[in-house]
């Protein structure tokens, strides 16, 4: 792999691997415009894949994005799909659509752009909000839509963040107790750990037919985002330094976006990390994540329970 950073842009990326993208069909979520996905699709135009799927639930801000990507390359076929990440019922018929229309996914992103937020939430189906937003329905989208990855021999790539350290992932209580116990950030990080332990899990149960991969993007724009405040900030650190007991959270250095989708363009296009996967990257590197976080009885332990959240088992 050759020698990339955290100053490693996007552009970089798509110049060494972007051959990998060619004729190929990406499908991603959470792709709004603004958001580290549409910054990552973008920046794709200039290597040509054959079809751009970009499934969310605001059409009104991802087609500014569909426009962007015409724009710079009009040979690429894109679709915006409805998905609700909240509603399971809609990640069902848009997986229906996807079965039906597409005959192979060679990549599929799954994001959401949602921080911590301090009030509780339940999602349509009474999971709490995050946990479902970033890991549940990311987890039924991925299984009722594998058998196309897996004709691809595709790539599953995560997206998680070192926010995982303030939280094991909960296999018991995933409501905080109808949210008599709620904390933002530990419903935050919940997720986040569910992240990297569903990539383990993805490779456990279906490693010949596809690689899994996870990645953390690193830090942007974090406080601009409306229910992060300095002082809802501050207390996700005190959970680091309680977790911790005693350890400082290191100083966050900001990346562009040009930066965050970097990692997540390597683990998409680099065709080497098909020998390494599962993996955690970072900076464009990969890093081992703590054993919490990859623990093979825990993964499947977080499987079984996935399952029964969404009332549905798979293979």
């Amino acid at each position: 792999m050759p020698s990339f950073n955290r100053q490693t842009t996007g552009a970089e990326i798509v110049a060494e691997y972007g051959a990998n993208a060619k004729g190929k069909t990406i499908l991603v979520t959470g792709p709004s415009s603004g958001g580290l996905v549409a910054e990552l699709l973008t920046t794709l135009t200039a290597a040509s894949p054959a079809y751009l799927i970009l499934a969310g639930r605001n059409e009104a801000k991802i087609l500014p994005v569909i426009a962007a990507i015409n724009k710079a390359n009009p040979s690429i076929q894109t679709t915006f799909l409805p998905l609700d990440l909240l509603d399971n019922e809609s990640m069902r018929k848009t997986a229906a659509q996807i079965n039906e229309t597409v005959d192979v996914i060679d990549v599929l992103i799954n994001n959401a752009g949602v921080i911590a937020k301090k009030q509780f939430a339940l999602s349509k189906d009474g999971i709490e909000a995050l946990f479902a937003a970033k890991y549940l329905g990311h987890f039924l989208l991925t299984n009722l839509v594998a058998g196309k990855i897996f004709k691809a021999g595709g790539v599953v790539v995560n997206v998680s963040s070192m926010a995982y350290l303030l939280a094991d992932a909960e296999m018991g209580d995933v409501n905080f107790d109808e949210g008599k116990d709620y904390h933002g950030w530990i419903a935050y990080a919940r997720s986040k750990t569910a992240n990297i332990l569903f990539t383990y899990a993805l490779a456990e149960k279906y490693g010949g037919e596809l690689k899994a991969l996870v990645i953390d993007p690193g830090s942007n724009q974090l406080l601009t985002n409306s229910d992060v405040d300095e002082a809802f900030l501050q207390k996700g650190f005190k959970i680091h330094v309680d977790r911790t007991k005693g350890v400082e959270v290191p100083e966050t250095v900001l990346v562009t976006m040009e930066q965050g989708i970097a990692t997540l363009m390597i683990a998409a296009l680099d065709p080497t990390l098909e020998q390494k996967a599962p993996a955690f990257l970072k900076e464009c590197n990969i890093i081992e994540p703590l054993p919490y976080a990859k623990d093979q009885d825990v993964a499947l332990k977080l499987w079984a329970l996935s399952e029964k959240l969404v009332d549905e088992q798979f293979t």
